[in-house]
């Protein structure tokens, strides 16, 4: 039974981790580990001062490179508690032995009853093409500092579209199986100030058959999270943002709206940790698929 959470990490993510789980557990069995001052909640500076804590569940909401760093002192100082690591795993591939604790990775969109209710409604159809776009910009992400300062717009601390909205690629492979990449592009095209890549186009196969398409930006005024579906039955358009699925099927439309908010998505994340289901969290196996995804295209940007 989880009692006691540990939070690494208080930037916009590390921070709505506490928020969601002061209303699941108390706030005085929460700690966070971090080099701010002031905050609402007990906090240490130091991974070696939490070992009096003694956490049950532990969420690593760090800068993604330092996430690897934060796993190996995890794994020399304690055993059998349940991690969650923030998308993606880490900043680029790397090979794992075998742990001493139970990890999972932070991809929260799988909690959303309309990506479900789309996995369900497919599974017996036959798919030709998946079309997945994410449009965002980027100086909208947070209120609370400069986008520039943000490690969104750093490489050296794992920003960049590729890894920030590898969201799509894991729902992908949730939603369709197994999926590989034949063709990239992922490059910096827009005036922001930042380093990082902020477009990614990318064509890749579904083992179960068909092509899909990942178009991503960091620099779109026109915010878009969609995907549509082709398949031997009919047309099908999940709008994520509004909470809308469409089905088309000859002169037909059907339009299904939910009153679900995106953000809960987080909550229902976490109460599944805590009711000990881990039926559609991201396994870490799940989550070292996305990242051979994402080394994939990395390599073709590095030639």
């Amino acid at each position: 039974m989880i009692t006691k959470a540990l939070i690494i990490g208080f930037g916009s993510s590390g921070r709505r981790h506490a928020e969601i789980l002061e209303s699941l557990l108390t706030k005085e069995n929460i700690l966070v580990l971090t080099r701010q001052k002031d905050i609402a909640y007990n906090c240490v500076n130091s991974f070696d001062n939490i070992k009096g804590f003694n956490p049950d569940y532990i969420i690593v909401a760090s800068e993604t490179s330092k996430h690897f760093s934060y796993l190996k002192q995890i794994e020399s100082s304690m055993i059998n508690k349940t991690v969650l690591i923030e998308k993606p795993l880490f900043d680029k591939k790397i090979h794992l032995n075998e742990l001493r604790n139970n990890y999972f990775v932070g991809y929260n969109l799988r909690f959303h009853p309309l990506i479900n209710k789309l996995k369900e409604d497919i599974a017996t159809e036959e798919i030709f093409s998946v079309d997945v776009v994410c449009n965002s910009y980027l100086p909208d992400w947070r209120n609370n500092i400069p986008y520039e300062d943000s490690s969104s717009a750093s490489k050296a601390r794992g920003g960049g579209v590729l890894l920030d909205l590898s969201h799509e690629i894991d729902y992908i492979n949730y939603i369709f199986g197994d999926i590989s990449h034949l063709f990239s592009e992922n490059i910096k095209l827009s005036k922001l100030d930042i380093d990082t890549d902020d477009y990614l186009s990318l064509i890749g196969k579904m083992k179960k058959g068909g092509l899909f398409t990942l178009n991503m930006k960091y620099f779109s005024f026109n915010e878009i999270r969609r995907l549509s579906i082709e398949t031997n039955l009919r047309s099908i358009v999940l709008d994520i943002l509004n909470s809308q699925i469409t089905y088309f099927s000859g002169d037909k439309v059907e339009k299904i709206e939910s009153d679900y908010l995106f953000d809960s998505t987080y909550l229902d994340q976490h109460k599944a940790v805590l009711d000990n289901d881990f039926s559609k969290i991201c396994s870490l196996d799940e989550g070292i698929k996305v990242m051979e995804m994402i080394d994939s295209v990395q390599k073709v940007r590095e030639r």
